[in-house]
């Protein structure tokens, strides 16, 4: 929504894209622990695959401030790690939440050691 008023003011198509149409899709859960889970490097990811016990783990880079999207389009429920050494929620330290099929979760960065996420109808 916000990036059609960046490119409309004359900012480049590759900076415009870079700043608001951070988007991938096609992601496959893999690994069941935070060290194996697959990372999310885009601000908005959607996961099409997701096996029985799969999990995916929030960028590493994420910053008080940051946000990261994330629709779970998969078969199943997938694990959401945090990145290492944070939390999410009330949850413990590196511990994954659950993320149900056809429903997506907003991540916002907080702190330099905890997210919180807001889930979807």
């Amino acid at each position: 929504m916000l990036g059609y008023k960046v490119f409309g003011a004359g900012a480049s198509g590759p900076l415009g894209a870079a700043l608001f149409k951070d988007t991938e899709s096609g992601i496959s859960a893999a690994g069941t622990t935070q060290a194996t889970a697959t990372e999310l490097v885009a601000a908005d990811s959607e996961l099409t695959t997701v096996a029985a016990g799969a999990g995916v783990v929030l960028n590493a880079s994420l910053a008080a401030g940051d946000e990261q999207s994330v629709f779970n389009a998969g078969a199943n429920a997938v694990r959401i790690y945090p990145p290492s050494g944070f939390r999410i929620n009330n949850l413990s330290t590196n511990a994954a939440m659950l993320l149900s099929r056809n429903t997506g979760v907003i991540f916002k960065c907080v702190s330099s050691t905890r997210v919180f996420g807001v889930l979807s109808a």
